[in-house]
């Protein structure tokens, strides 16, 4: 996202839908309300005897031991995921796996290696205040994972870009960011506590996460960008009104905007307690975002420009399945052995990721919403189940439950 790098989830437009991608929401329509409908969110259920089977024979078509982009000291959240690509018989190339993504990036660096041609198509895209940008456009082809070479993938779009993650770590150079066009082709294990990251097919890695006796969480498609958002809420919370939580593995913290910090039991903006969020933000100690202190975080934005957002701690969970009762919608609790992440510190405001990502083209979103990030992912397993065997939007997440 904007907030957290140079460029996020928003390639939006039928130039971006993957084979099996849902169809885009007309842009007239609002997209405020898409997590916190019973009917999208209305999960199928599979028999058991049938999770079962599936487990049985699921072996990943990728297992390896999960490398991390190392974070500079004092830097805000968690390490980036990494996974290589060889392109056209050239590489490895790190890329930061990215959740929150879209297609691909790659740097202008890694283009030229690779001698792929001026880029002839762009894409115009929106930054808020800032204006807008032309951002290049290429075809990624003959790309293997480093680890199942022998897995065909598709074509790849990507954006020529740098971005901040390119040179943090200088024992490990990045080249670009895969996003969910290449990860909706698998279930995608991010087994934090073990330290292995496995690609599954879609539905066996499903499978073996229900055997394993992980919870379910509730989850669909936000939009035509093809990322994940689950009905998330915090254990303080009085409103019994859950918010957009965005599943996002490129955002090494968390950010919760003013209408979701109101639900999730937070102080109102203005508080006395978020006033040295100002004086505390340093300036250029972070990737796309400094300081981490609980007084403040600077967040610089696609356009370049900072903005201070105090940051507080914060606990989530999430809300179960929705019914309508005596004409309001009442929400599902967890399963019982489920415990609420561990708190983290995050970020707090009207950042300009979440107008660009989930407004709909012709207003800006002003709903509740937060983005989960790694500081609250990687406290466990996590299965994201974005394959194509679901209808419509309807996707699967699963985390272990403590």
């Amino acid at each position: 996202m904007p907030a957290f790098q140079p460029l996020r989830a928003q390639l939006h437009g039928p130039s971006w839908q993957h084979r099996g991608m849902p169809p885009a929401l007309p842009l007239s329509a609002s997209r405020r309300g898409l997590l916190l409908s019973a009917p999208l969110l209305a999960l199928p259920h599979m028999p058991a005897k049938v999770q079962a089977a599936q487990a049985a024979v699921a072996t990943p078509v990728l297992d390896q031991p999960m490398r991390r982009l190392r974070l500079p000291a004092g830097t805000m959240g968690r390490d980036y995921v990494l996974l290589q690509l060889k392109l056209g018989g050239r590489g490895p190339f790190d890329f930061v796996v990215d959740t929150g993504l879209t297609a691909e990036l790659i740097t202008p660096h890694l283009r030229e290696v690779l001698g792929i041609p001026p880029p002839t198509r762009v894409l115009q895209q929106n930054v808020g205040a800032g204006g807008s940008v032309q951002l290049p456009l290429v075809t990624l082809t003959d790309a293997h994972l480093v680890g199942a070479e022998d897995l065909a993938l598709p074509a790849l779009n990507a954006v020529v870009t740098d971005f901040v993650q390119e040179h943090l770590d200088p024992q490990h150079p990045v080249e670009g960011m895969l996003g969910m066009e290449l990860l909706e082709l698998w279930d995608v294990d991010f087994d934090f506590p073990a330290q292995r990251l496995r690609l599954f097919r879609p539905g066996e890695g499903a499978a073996a996460a229900a055997a394993a006796g992980l919870v379910e969480v509730p989850a669909a498609v936000l939009n035509e960008t093809g990322i994940l958002g689950i009905r998330a809420t915090s254990p303080a919370s009085k409103a019994g009104q859950p918010f957009i939580g965005i599943i996002d593995c490129g955002a090494s913290f968390s950010a919760i905007n003013w209408k979701a910090a109101a639900l999730a039991g937070l102080p109102p903006k203005g508080d006395a307690v978020y006033k040295s969020a100002g004086a505390k933000a340093q300036p250029g100690a972070a990737p796309g975002a400094t300081g981490g202190s609980l007084g403040g975080v600077a967040i610089i934005g696609m356009d370049g420009r900072p903005q201070v957002a105090p940051t507080t701690p914060v606990q989530f969970t999430f809300a179960g399945a929705a019914a309508r009762e005596d004409g309001k919608f009442r929400f599902e609790a967890p399963p019982p052995g489920w415990q609420p992440w561990q708190p983290v510190v995050a970020a707090v405001g009207d950042l300009p990721v979440f107008a660009q990502l989930l407004g709909d083209g012709t207003k800006p979103f002003d709903g509740p919403a937060a983005v989960l990030g790694l500081d609250v992912l990687s406290q466990r397993r996590v299965v994201v189940a974005a394959g194509v065997n679901k209808p419509g939007r309807v996707r699967q997440l699963f985390v272990s439950p403590k």
